[in-house]
Protein backbone atom coordinates (compact mmCIF):
# COMPACT_ATOMS: atom_id res chain seq x y z
CA UNK A 1 0.00 0.00 0.00
CA UNK A 2 1.43 3.43 -1.07
CA UNK A 3 1.12 6.22 1.77
CA UNK A 4 -0.58 8.76 1.39
CA UNK A 5 1.26 12.31 0.39
CA UNK A 6 0.61 14.94 3.24
CA UNK A 7 -0.24 18.36 2.56
CA UNK A 8 1.77 21.60 3.71
CA UNK A 9 -0.91 22.15 6.01
CA UNK A 10 -1.09 18.47 7.16
CA UNK A 11 2.44 18.56 7.35
CA UNK A 12 2.31 21.61 10.34
CA UNK A 13 0.27 19.85 11.72
CA UNK A 14 1.73 17.00 12.12
CA UNK A 15 4.57 18.50 13.53
CA UNK A 16 2.51 20.50 16.34
CA UNK A 17 0.37 17.25 17.34
CA UNK A 18 3.86 14.70 17.30
CA UNK A 19 2.15 12.25 15.12
CA UNK A 20 2.16 10.70 11.88
CA UNK A 21 -1.29 9.23 11.66
CA UNK A 22 -3.88 10.51 9.07
CA UNK A 23 -6.57 9.97 11.48
CA UNK A 24 -4.90 12.20 14.28
CA UNK A 25 -3.86 14.60 11.67
CA UNK A 26 -7.55 14.47 10.11
CA UNK A 27 -8.90 14.38 13.70
CA UNK A 28 -7.43 17.83 14.43
CA UNK A 29 -7.60 19.25 11.37
CA UNK A 30 -11.58 19.26 11.73
CA UNK A 31 -11.50 21.05 14.99
CA UNK A 32 -8.88 23.66 13.33
CA UNK A 33 -11.84 24.15 10.61
CA UNK A 34 -14.60 24.91 12.87
CA UNK A 35 -12.34 27.82 14.34
CA UNK A 36 -11.44 29.04 10.86
CA UNK A 37 -8.22 28.07 10.48
CA UNK A 38 -8.23 26.39 7.18
CA UNK A 39 -4.85 27.52 5.79
CA UNK A 40 -1.06 26.85 6.74
CA UNK A 41 -0.39 30.90 7.11
CA UNK A 42 -3.51 31.14 9.62
CA UNK A 43 -1.60 27.80 11.40
CA UNK A 44 1.37 29.07 12.04
CA UNK A 45 0.28 32.90 13.28
CA UNK A 46 -2.04 31.34 15.60
CA UNK A 47 -0.32 28.53 17.52
CA UNK A 48 0.99 29.43 20.76
CA UNK A 49 1.73 26.51 22.22
CA UNK A 50 0.81 23.20 23.86
CA UNK A 51 0.07 22.52 27.32
CA UNK A 52 -1.52 20.18 30.25
CA UNK A 53 -3.70 22.45 31.31
CA UNK A 54 -4.79 26.58 30.66
CA UNK A 55 -3.72 27.50 33.76
CA UNK A 56 0.46 26.85 33.23
CA UNK A 57 -0.36 28.11 29.23
CA UNK A 58 -1.73 31.20 31.40
CA UNK A 59 0.95 31.30 33.75
CA UNK A 60 4.16 31.02 31.33
CA UNK A 61 2.12 33.58 28.79
CA UNK A 62 2.36 36.06 31.54
CA UNK A 63 5.84 35.32 32.69
CA UNK A 64 6.91 35.44 29.00
CA UNK A 65 5.22 39.38 28.52
CA UNK A 66 5.69 40.42 31.95
CA UNK A 67 8.66 39.10 33.33
CA UNK A 68 10.20 42.07 35.00
CA UNK A 69 7.15 42.97 36.55
CA UNK A 70 6.31 39.49 37.57
CA UNK A 71 9.93 39.39 39.13
CA UNK A 72 9.26 42.52 40.63
CA UNK A 73 6.34 40.82 42.88
CA UNK A 74 6.87 39.21 46.03
CA UNK A 75 7.22 35.43 45.42
CA UNK A 76 3.93 35.30 48.20
CA UNK A 77 2.02 37.32 45.43
CA UNK A 78 3.43 35.58 42.57
CA UNK A 79 2.09 31.82 44.54
CA UNK A 80 -1.41 34.01 44.99
CA UNK A 81 -2.19 34.29 41.61
CA UNK A 82 -5.14 31.82 40.19
CA UNK A 83 -3.97 31.07 36.89
CA UNK A 84 -7.03 28.95 36.01
CA UNK A 85 -9.33 32.22 36.62
CA UNK A 86 -6.99 34.68 34.32
CA UNK A 87 -8.04 31.93 31.73
CA UNK A 88 -11.29 31.80 32.37
CA UNK A 89 -11.97 35.48 33.04
CA UNK A 90 -9.46 36.96 30.13
CA UNK A 91 -7.55 35.18 28.49
CA UNK A 92 -9.87 32.46 26.97
CA UNK A 93 -11.64 35.35 24.86
CA UNK A 94 -8.49 35.79 22.71
CA UNK A 95 -7.22 32.26 22.49
CA UNK A 96 -9.03 28.96 21.38
CA UNK A 97 -8.08 25.24 22.84
CA UNK A 98 -7.95 21.84 20.81
CA UNK A 99 -8.18 19.38 23.37
CA UNK A 100 -5.94 16.27 21.73
CA UNK A 101 -4.14 12.85 22.99
CA UNK A 102 -4.64 14.44 26.96
CA UNK A 103 -3.15 18.03 25.89
CA UNK A 104 -4.29 21.26 25.26
CA UNK A 105 -3.21 22.96 22.07
CA UNK A 106 -3.61 26.91 22.02
CA UNK A 107 -4.06 28.95 18.85
CA UNK A 108 -4.64 32.83 19.12
CA UNK A 109 -8.68 33.66 17.71
CA UNK A 110 -6.91 37.43 16.17
CA UNK A 111 -5.28 35.62 13.05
Amino acid sequence: MIAPTLSRFEEAVSKIIESDSVADIEQFMEELTSYGVTEISQLEESYAGCYRDEATFCEDLMSNIYSSEMDALPVWLQCAIDWELVWHQSLRHDYFTVYFDSEYYFFNSNF
